[in-house]
């Protein structure tokens, strides 16, 4: 309930910061800031960040909004308060925001925050310690929510290479696992048992397996990137005239080079051709196509060689 209570708390704050929208003349209509207005917000529950021309400006929202606050029992916390260039960024909501001199210009990126990250390495690192000893199977099983988690989170901003260093860091804690399930074998003996080539194709060889279950770790780096589409200005989800705009929006299209989508299909079909019913991973080419079945026309994982 908090975050919807600060939502209905913080109504009106935009009109008294005097931020202004007008309609725009786009094909799909909607509103936008008023340029002459000058100052932005983004609220997120009790969170929130006000964007403004000028330093001037940004100190004069502290006037603005105290007596605001007030009315609604709130003060603004101190630690957490303060007014800063773009230049030099700012953390928010576990992302850091902050604009670079590229030779293109200045340019603004989105990344996820050190401290976001922090959290991330010693969630998995208690993890790790929790799990010390037990099977691979259950290792997997508590491990891919999390990583899932933080993957879904942060996909819609600059998040490449901070997928890579987490699979790293996975995999440096995945071998002292290891070496500790099994002290008296070669690690040679360690890999030809725990890591194979990903069910749902590719052809990377360190993939975490279960001997017994086949199920895998999943990787952030199979994660794929998709930017966030900002919902159009006051268009509310209970609102019956806009039932296709919000059907348009989360309508989930399937993308055939997104692979955290090709695994989860892999895993629907046992792993095996939808055509041909034998394994995906027989090294031919695999490729989505919809087949028409009992129940529909549905994405399916096929071997290329099985549709010509």
């Amino acid at each position: 309930m908090s975050p919807l209570l600060a939502n209905i708390a913080l109504c009106g704050m935009e009109e008294e910061i005097g931020i202004v929208y007008k309609k725009t003349y786009k094909p799909n209509g909607g509103y936008a800031i008023d340029p002459k207005c000058k100052i932005g917000r983004v609220l997120y529950a009790d969170d929130f960040v006000i964007v403004t021309e000028t330093k001037e400006k940004a100190e004069s929202m502290y006037g603005k909004l105290t007596p605001y606050l007030q009315k609604r029992g709130i003060t603004l916390s101190k630690e957490k308060t303060r007014v800063t260039h773009i230049e030099n960024g700012f953390d928010f909501l576990g992302f850091s925001l902050r604009q670079y001199k590229t030779e293109q210009g200045n340019k603004l990126l989105i990344k996820p925050s050190r401290d976001s990250i922090k959290k991330a390495k010693a969630k998995i690192k208690d993890t790790f310690v929790v799990m010390r000893g037990r099977p691979v199977k259950e290792l997997i099983r508590v491990l891919n929510p999390i990583i899932r988690g933080y993957g879904q989170y942060w996909k819609h901003v600059v998040s490449k290479k901070t997928f890579g260093y987490m699979d790293n860091y996975v995999f440096f804690k995945i071998t002292k696992h290891l070496k500790r399930l099994h002290p008296k074998k070669s690690w040679k003996w360690i890999t030809k048992r725990y890591f194979k080539k990903p069910n749902h194709g590719g052809i990377d060889k360190w993939t975490l397996t279960c001997p017994l279950t086949n199920i895998q770790l999943l990787k952030m780096s199979w994660i794929k990137i998709e930017r966030h589409i900002m919902v159009a200005y006051k268009n509310s989800p209970d609102d019956p005239s806009l039932r296709e705009y919000w059907e348009k929006r989360d309508r989930k299209v399937f993308n055939s080079e997104n692979t955290l989508d090709r695994m989860k299909l892999a895993r629907k079909q046992g792993y095996r051709c939808a055509l041909c019913k034998q394994t995906l991973q027989n090294g031919e080419k695999v490729t989505v196509r919809n087949l028409e079945v009992s129940a529909g026309k549905f994405a399916k994982l096929v071997h290329v060689p099985c549709i010509k």
